[in-house]
């Protein structure tokens, strides 16, 4: 019963641990966009939309034949992550610029790519 009690202890610390890194993750978060939202002038806005609207148009491209077209294809190809490529891709279709008919999706890896390497060392099975 002894061990039982420090196996719930030990998981209790590893919890503490990883809401810590949580709160810290999500401070830093607040505190990046703060100093963004503050610094952002006209012109750096002018900038990032005219950025946004390029690699829109670059990734629409890739699809104007329709048909299917690989996100990791399109992901080397414009540098951009894929989760970015979907992201654009569906604004363009909320802009009707594109239109998404299908949606074709494999087993995941099992990463999960919102969440920053140090809350996964400190993930699940540690908690268990």
């Amino acid at each position: 019963m002894e061990g039982e009690t420090e196996s719930k202890e030990a998981r209790f610390e590893k919890l503490a641990s990883s809401l810590e890194l949580v709160t810290a993750r999500m401070i830093e978060t607040a505190v990046v966009n703060s100093r963004l939202a503050s610094s952002q002038t006209p012109q750096m806005r002018e900038m990032f939309d005219a950025w946004i609207k390029c690699m829109s148009t670059e990734v629409a491209g890739f699809f104007r034949g329709g048909g299917e077209v690989s996100l990791a294809a399109v992901s080397e190809a414009t540098g951009l992550s894929r989760e970015s490529v979907m992201t654009l891709l569906t604004a363009l279709d909320r802009q009707g610029e594109l239109e998404i008919t299908h949606v074709k999706a494999s087993p995941g890896n099992g990463k999960n790519s919102d969440i920053c390497d140090c809350l996964i060392n400190c993930g699940e099975e540690e908690l268990r």
